[in-house]
């Protein structure tokens, strides 16, 4: 069993930004630990929502992440806040309500790309499945860290940017500004 202090949640954990867990725990992959719920950043009434992340075991950053936030503007301080456990080789999806509706961006923070991506009513749960064309009446069979597992699988090898505008945050937040 993977200790949450052996893990790249451990920083988020000891500074209390992980609100409302689901699942913070192993998941059904050997050497992966899950984690679902919220994490706070900046103050902690902002948040980021419906998260769905993994960190797998001797690596030194969560390898997949999703989740809502409400406003692009805040998306530099999530970064900022999330630090050292995101690295350039993971796949961050994070959905955001106040982007113009239909925009998909790829952002980069340094060596770290995010795939920022326009939510509207729906949740990410549903908005992942949708972009990872997974079978969402097998996923109702499933427990937590199973639906987790299935959606982090695709996620991890998740490599198809070109349905993404790849642009920096201050593009993107040109783009925001001007709709």
């Amino acid at each position: 069993m993977t200790a949450i202090a052996d893990t790249p949640f451990a920083k988020l954990d000891t500074e209390g930004r992980l609100l409302k867990p689901l699942l913070s725990a192993d998941t059904h992959v050997a050497g992966r630990f899950g984690y679902r719920g919220e994490i706070s950043y900046d103050d902690p009434e902002t948040v980021l929502k419906e998260v769905f992340s993994v960190a797998e075991s001797g690596k030194p950053a969560i390898g997949f992440l999703a989740g809502s936030i409400k406003e692009y503007a805040t998306l530099p301080k999530l970064i900022e806040t999330l630090g050292a456990a995101l690295d350039g080789a993971g796949n961050y999806f994070i959905y955001v309500a106040d982007l113009p509706q239909g925009n998909r961006f790829c952002i980069s923070f340094g060596d770290i790309k995010v795939f920022a991506i326009y939510i509207d009513e729906t949740s990410v749960y549903n908005e992942l499945i949708d972009t990872f064309y997974v079978d969402k009446t097998k996923l109702k069979k499933f427990d937590t860290s199973a639906k987790l597992d299935a959606l982090a699988d695709v996620g991890l090898k998740y490599s198809s940017p070109s349905d993404y505008k790849d642009l920096s945050y201050e593009d993107g937040l040109k783009i925001k500004q001007a709709a």
